[in-house]
């Protein structure tokens, strides 16, 4: 196999890897942090939660993963409110949200636009929660042509293919908090992950030498036959 040909199976198996996640984000417990969303005279969460909690966001190619997770299992309530920014690097901030409940996600909507709360059923998008050994454990899970589609017609700006994506803020286990600060700079702020269209697997060096043969034996075959159509 000559080395063009190593070359271009080695850039399609790259684009065909998932996304490389960041390090996890920690939120810092305050017993004096803001217990509602929006609560307090500043009217936004701050930088800590009275639940601490660890956010880990990352994307397989096909769909968008949040892991949010904490030890206080005595505090912490089995739901989430997700803000993502669906361009992350374009400052715009919250313009898509989701509601995940203890065993689905329930809708998404547009934050500060009331009534645009849709729900999300039969679109691929699940949230799990378990308890166990100590430690609550939230997933939510959004396939990635929700962010590059708009399936719903919600109107916010879509995901280009190979765009990051920013989890802005969040509101979980019904505590808050917000990226955009000197703790949680933009474009990663809360989390951040590549979202991209699924990728056609790439075949391996056998099977294509299988089908090239395949080709060439059809080849001949219809030659075969067309001089059999000739010769008759």
């Amino acid at each position: 196999m000559n080395n063009r040909l190593l070359l271009s199976f080695a850039a399609a198996a790259l684009l065909a890897l998932p996304s490389i996640a960041f390090a996890d984000t920690v939120i810092p417990a305050d017993p004096g942090a803001l217990e509602g969303n929006f609560g307090g005279s500043a009217g936004d969460p701050g930088n800590t939660a009275r639940v601490g909690y660890t956010i880990a966001v990352s994307d397989d190619g096909t769909n968008y993963v949040v892991v949010f997770t904490t030890t206080d299992v005595a505090h912490a309530l089995p739901f989430a409110n997700l803000y993502f920014d669906t361009v992350a690097n374009n400052g715009m901030g919250s313009n898509l949200g989701f509601e995940a409940g203890q065993t689905q996600v329930n809708d998404a909507f547009i934050p500060g636009v009331g009534g645009s709360n849709t729900s999300v059923a039969g679109l691929g998008l699940t949230s799990t929660f378990t308890s166990a050994a100590g430690l609550d454990t939230l997933t939510v899970t959004i396939p990635n042509a929700f962010f590059l589609t708009d399936p719903l017609g919600l109107g916010f700006t879509k995901t280009p293919n190979g765009t990051d994506v920013s989890l802005h803020l969040s509101q979980t286990f019904g505590y808050s908090v917000v990226g955009g600060s000197a703790l949680f700079p933009a474009p990663v702020e809360l989390g951040e992950a590549t979202v991209t269209a699924a990728v056609a697997p790439v075949p391996e060096p056998a099977s294509l030498t299988y089908m090239a043969l395949s080709g060439f034996g059809l080849l001949a075959e219809a030659g075969r036959r067309l001089r059999s159509r000739k010769n008759a």
